[in-house]
This record gives structure tokens, sequence and C-alpha cells, in this order.
């Protein structure tokens, strides 16, 4: 009886022994998961800004505060962060020359264009040209930023300026750089979140510096990508439509697109003899507005030659006498 009651307590003794070493190793491991993520259970990578399950992944929070899974991973947490529902992101862009004989009408037609459309001046500029350069004497340049929805109403309303020269368009489309960008926020807003909830649990100062550090980061990124992806948006809901605006003499005409050898030849004489007219134009109006220059100028001229003939005049006077003979 004494051998049985022997026997079974050194089974139980041994039992003990091995639970205790037991619970030291989970221990042990669990200090050194700590070390690598917290007490979480997952590392965290600061080069790439995501984490890795080592463990078992925290649980991600979604916007109504509920707990999105068990475990998340960099691939899922992408995805499940995209935006399906953007829809096509296009930037829409507009360039026109126009010329026009009534320059303040012009003017005046591009603020009730603006108007009509909902359109406002993003800049513009107008500048006057010198009266010799040719029949040109002033020129504006107006950026428009107009509705989407009403860019080509207004593309189509141009001719109501003046004669539209040249009109060039483009659409760029940017649906995968934005959803690009947009992921990526989302990633990093998440892991705001959790550097958040880590920086709540920290127990030592290092931990803390570190997490305050990476969070840092973090909200840079996410300020950059907000600015960025508020500016592309800007750019989709309201495109662009640059107007130069030029005053001439004469509208250009629209010449056929077929025409004679004789036709083109006459085409350029007539260039060339109104080239030698403006010209000459341009001379006589240059010699009218200088004229008082000029005269001012032809006095002192003359000026100084009746001085220097009188000098030399003098000069030759004083030789004369010298060379006379004396008696």
């Amino acid at each position: 009886m004494k051998k049985i009651f022997a026997v079974l307590l050194s089974a139980l003794l041994i039992t003990a022994l091995l639970a205790s070493c037991s619970a030291g190793s989970k221990s042990t491991a669990d200090e050194a998961a700590y070390d690598n993520g917290g007490d979480y259970g997952y590392s965290y990578d600061t080069d790439e800004g995501y984490y890795e399950d080592s463990m078992e992944a925290p649980a991600a929070v979604d916007q109504d505060g509920g707990v999105a899974g068990e475990t998340t991973s960099r691939e899922s947490l992408t995805e499940s962060n995209v935006d399906t529902t953007l829809g096509e992101k296009m930037i829409y862009s507009l360039y026109a020359d126009i010329e026009t004989t009534d320059f303040d009408a012009t003017t005046d037609n591009v603020t009730k264009l603006m108007d009509q459309f909902g359109a406002f001046i993003e800049s513009s500029s107008i500048s006057g040209n010198s009266y010799y350069s040719n029949t040109t004497y002033r020129t504006a340049q107006y950026t428009i930023r107009v509705p989407v929805e009403n860019f080509a109403s207004l593309k189509g309303s141009l001719e109501v300026l003046g004669n539209v020269v040249n009109q060039n368009s483009s659409a760029d489309n940017i649906t995968a750089q934005f959803t690009d960008v947009q992921a990526r926020l989302d990633t990093y807003e998440t892991e705001e979140e959790r550097l958040l909830s880590m920086l709540e649990k920290a127990d030592t100062v290092e931990d803390m510096i570190t997490i305050e550090s990476r969070l840092s980061d973090v909200r840079y990124q996410i300020e950059s990508l907000t600015a960025t992806l508020r500016n592309w948006q800007n750019q989709v809901d309201y495109s662009s439509v640059t107007l130069y605006i030029e005053e001439v003499e004469e509208l250009s005409e629209q010449v056929a697109v077929q025409r004679t050898y004789w036709q083109r030849m006459w085409d350029g004489l007539q260039s060339t003899f109104d080239g030698i007219g403006d010209f000459f134009k341009a001379l006589f109006m240059f010699i009218i507005v200088a004229l008082p220059v000029i005269i001012i100028l032809g006095v002192i001229a003359v000026v100084v030659i009746l001085i220097v003939r009188a000098s030399k005049n003098r000069k030759a006077k004083k030789n004369n006498r010298n060379i006379e003979p004396k008696e």
C-alpha cells in the first residue's frame, strides 16, 4: 500500500513539473512577441509601413466602429479600402486662339459666357502692343475654370467671342492614378488608427518614441496624399479653358483647302504688297510721331556745323596774317 502511494505521489510531482516548464516556455514566447510588435503578436515594418502576421494580427476597425476581421494582411487591407464607386476620373482642357475687331465687346462677352455656364477666372492678363506693330493693338489671355457638365456647351459657344482661328482640346483619364492614391491613403489611415491604439498601450518611453516617430511619418503621407486627391478632384470637377484673344484690324479669311497654282501665286503677291504697304505706313507714322525730336536734333546739328565753320574761318585768317611779308 505504501509503495502504491509513493508511485502516485511521484507521478503527481512529475506532472506538475512538466506543466510548470510548459508555462514558462509560453511566457518566454509571449515576451519575445511583445518585443517584436508590442502585445498584439505582430511585427511592424517601419520601411514599408504595414503589418506582417507573426502570431495573430490585430483586428481592423471599420468606419462604424465594428471589427473588420480576426486577421489582416497587407494585400487584403489594400483591396478592402479601394473605392470601387469612383467612376471615371477625366480631366478636360481647351485652348483657343480668337481674333476680334471689337476688343471691348469680346472681353464683355467673356464675362457673360462665364455667368451663363457658372465658370470663374483662374487667371487673366490684358496688354497693349506698340502702335507700330502691324495691325495688332491689344491682347488678352484668360484661364477659366468651368464645371465639367458645362464644358462642351462653353466649347460650342466660343464663336460669339470672335473669329476662332485655332482650337485644341484634350481629355486625360486619371482613374487608375486616382484609385491607386486613394487606396494608399486608406492604408495609411488604417495604420494611423493602429498606431494610436498602440500608443495608448505602450509601457515604455522607448516604445512611445518609436510609435510617435512612425505616426508622424504616416500623418505626413496622409496630408500629402489628401492634397493630391483634392487637387485632382478639383481638376476633374472644373475643366480648364484657356482663351488667347487678339485685337486685329481685319479678321483672317478662311482660305479654301484646294487652291490652284496661280491662286497661290496671287495670294503670295498680295501678301508681299500688303507687307510693303504696312512697312511704309509704319515708317510714315514713326516719322510723324518722332518729328519733334528730329527737328530738335536738326537744329543742334546746324548750330554745331556753324560753330565748326566759324572756328575754321578764324584759324584760316590767323594763318594768313602770319604768312604775309613784312615791308
